[in-house]
């Protein structure tokens, strides 16, 4: 018997890799199968991305997202400023697909679908900020200007590589800035080149296992890379090893919190799970548990199911 009643399978046909010929061949047999209805719905520009979201919230228990972090961060502005959207289910194919990567979701699409449609429905947290909100994270200096900086035509060719090569050449230009924060009441002041506030673990398909980053845990984690350097980076990337500790380094520190402002001295611009529309100041809060999503299930579920 199939598990869901009425499926929405949307899919940005500008998006890139998010076509007709890669996600319908290799995602729809899991989809059907699992579905009661299967509903398949193209669309070619963000505002048709969003009209489809709102319409698959009306009557669909559960709406498949085929596409990138952007794709996925439009969703997600729709279905968080609803009091009840269908459970949400990334099919990643995308650049980097940082989110999915978060969520334990296979790149391959037809092995994510296999897996979605088997999985778990889980509780995520995400975050509003002004009157916007993301799912995996916000920065600000270093990080913005490196997604600002990234030549399409390097995209194009080299992929997740291409953020890499423009973080690298963004540094040599980076300056320091004075960083205002209110978090949970507490105020600080520090000097910084980012400032990093994760929901998720990857950024840029590197993935940071430190066991304080959950996006279920109604927390956020604040990091200020205090540098534009090559011994703060290099901490950064030692983030991914799991016996080292944020509060061991010498060039980063890291806070958690609920409810969060920034300011800086100068306006500045703001990313926001890869894309780039807000400026600071801003206010972010937690939005705890706030949408239902398809997950994996663990081996030892597995197992016992």
């Amino acid at each position: 018997m199939p598990r869901f009643e009425r499926s929405v399978l949307l899919y940005n046909g500008a998006a890139g890799a998010s076509t007709s010929e890669t996600v319908l061949p290799l995602a729809v047999p899991a989809l059907a199968r699992a579905s009661k209805k299967l509903e398949l719905v193209q669309t070619h520009s963000k505002e048709e991305f969003e009209e489809a979201c709102k319409n698959a919230a009306d009557s669909a228990d559960v709406l498949f997202v085929a596409g990138g972090d952007g794709t996925v961060h439009t969703a997600v502005q729709v279905l968080s400023s609803l009091e009840k959207a269908p459970i949400l289910g990334i099919l990643p194919s995308g650049t980097c697909n940082d989110f999915a990567r978060t969520l334990t979701i296979p790149m391959a699409l037809d092995a994510a679908a296999e897996e979605l449609i088997e999985g778990e429905v889980k509780e995520i947290d995400s975050a509003r900020i002004n009157d916007h909100s993301f799912l995996n994270f916000a920065g600000i200096g270093l990080i913005a200007d490196a997604s600002l900086n990234i030549d399409p035509d390097l995209k194009d060719r080299y992929g997740k590589l291409s953020y890499f090569m423009s973080a690298l050449q963004t540094m040599r230009q980076s300056e320091n800035f004075s960083i205002f924060m209110e978090i949970d009441g507490v105020h600080y002041t520090e000097e910084g080149a980012a400032v990093l506030i994760m929901n998720g673990k990857s950024i840029g398909t590197h993935t940071f296992p430190l066991s304080t980053i959950d996006p279920a845990d109604g927390l956020l984690d604040i990091f200020i890379i205090q540098t534009p350097s090559i011994a703060a980076i290099r901490e950064w990337f030692s983030l991914s090893q799991p016996d080292v500790s944020p509060e061991e380094l010498d060039h980063i520190t890291h806070h958690q919190g609920k409810h969060i402002v920034i300011r800086t001295e100068n306006e500045m611009d703001v990313d926001t799970d890869g894309e780039i529309y807000l400026k600071t100041p801003v206010t972010i809060e937690i939005q705890p548990k706030k949408l239902e999503m398809l997950v994996p299930r663990t081996p030892e579920e597995t197992a016992i199911s």
